[in-house]
């Protein structure tokens, strides 16, 4: 345990500074895009340590929550042709329109769980006769990944693309005015590829405060105390508590190789409009990657399950447990979205702990 970043101490003298400017503010709504900063979030009980002017909510930072039921179907539709679909185990129970690829799977289905993409692609190098479809999703975290794999996959081997973006998704926030938000906490494993240079037209923008912070409570905390300090001193930076990990310019051989294979494209995230330039599509010199070209997959957009508000969840306009069905018609074992399934889901790390999110 890195016991330098829960020390009690050190904690202690963040939340009193915290509540001290808190005095100053009227009221300081913060978001974080990040599954994982939502899990140490609730974890540790850090909504629980700050004064009630300020307020933590999450935002669209889970990517099996925001990948939408049409792409869990256009999977589904590809299994069910006999394909081989290889998924990462948090998309396997997530609800389509009719049924999950876990549901598939018990009818005889060839749907695997892999750990990586790398893992699919050597399926398909070792089985040249099966065609092997991997549901690539992510943010840009993994896709250099899946860039890296195209590069060398065999030609039995494509990719259902549903990669997203993160700071079209929270221009799109800001832009719409659904919810008002003070700060973002932006995302420590996004940030490791991408840099700081993405967030910076946001702050310019909408003057808003950005802290991109890790994922130990005292990163949180730090990253909480940063953005109300901005905000007392009437300012609007980019600012980096994870340095550590990510540098200003994050990877350039990630950004490289994430740029010759994958190109920007307009896409609907679960709970919102379709986002301009917020999608990664294959180029056209990998397009025979793509299996939706390849296999000619065509479904319908049915929209979201009855009762599910996945979506407003996603956007910050309510908690886990405002939702009608949490915990009662939704559960983990039972899921009817995906903020129930995906370990970095609001809903699942919410009941996982039995505390308000």
């Amino acid at each position: 345990m890195i016991t330098e970043f829960r020390d009690r101490e050190t904690a202690k003298k963040a939340c009193d500074r915290i509540k001290e400017i808190a005095k100053n503010l009227d009221h300081a709504k913060i978001m974080h895009v990040c599954g994982t900063h939502e899990d140490t979030i609730t974890r540790y009980g850090i909504r629980s340590l700050l004064p009630e002017n300020v307020e933590v909510i999450s935002g669209p930072g889970c990517p099996v929550c925001v990948t939408t039921g049409r792409e869990i179907d256009e999977a589904i539709a590809l299994a069910d042709k006999g394909l081989t679909v290889t998924t990462f185990g948090d998309m396997l129970k997530v609800p389509g329109s009719e049924n999950s690829l876990e549901g598939v799977k018990a009818k005889g289905g060839d749907v695997r769980v892999v750990y990586s993409i790398t893992d699919a692609a050597r399926i398909a190098a070792e089985n040249p006769d099966t065609d092997v479809v991997h549901i690539a999703i992510g943010f840009e975290t993994t896709a250099p990944s899946t860039a890296a794999e195209l590069k060398t996959a065999p030609g039995n081997f494509s990719v259902l693309c549903c990669h997203r973006t993160i700071p079209n998704a929270m221009d799109l926030l800001l832009s719409s005015g659904d919810v008002k938000v003070n700060g973002f906490i932006d995302p420590g494993h996004v940030s490791a590829i991408i840099g700081l240079g993405p967030y910076r037209p946001l702050t310019e923008k909408f003057n808003v405060p950005q802290v991109i912070a890790g994922f130990e409570p005292l990163d949180v905390l730090f990253g909480i105390l940063l953005i109300l300090e901005m905000m007392e001193n009437g300012k609007a930076e980019v600012k980096n508590e994870y340095s550590r990990v990510v540098k200003d310019e994050g990877n350039p051989r990630a950004l490289e190789i994430m740029n010759e294979v994958f190109q920007p494209c307009d896409v609907r995230w679960r709970g919102f409009p379709i986002i301009p330039g917020s999608g990664l599509e294959l180029k056209e010199e990998f397009s025979q990657y793509d299996a939706r070209k390849k296999f000619n997959i065509k479904v319908e957009d049915r929209g979201e399950p009855a009762g599910c508000r996945c979506g407003d969840i996603l956007k910050g306009l309510i908690r886990p447990d405002e939702c009608p069905i949490f915990g009662k018609g939704c559960a983990p074992d039972k899921p009817v979205g995906p903020c129930m399934v995906s370990s970095e889901g609001a809903c699942a790390i919410a009941y996982k702990f039995n505390k308000n999110a």
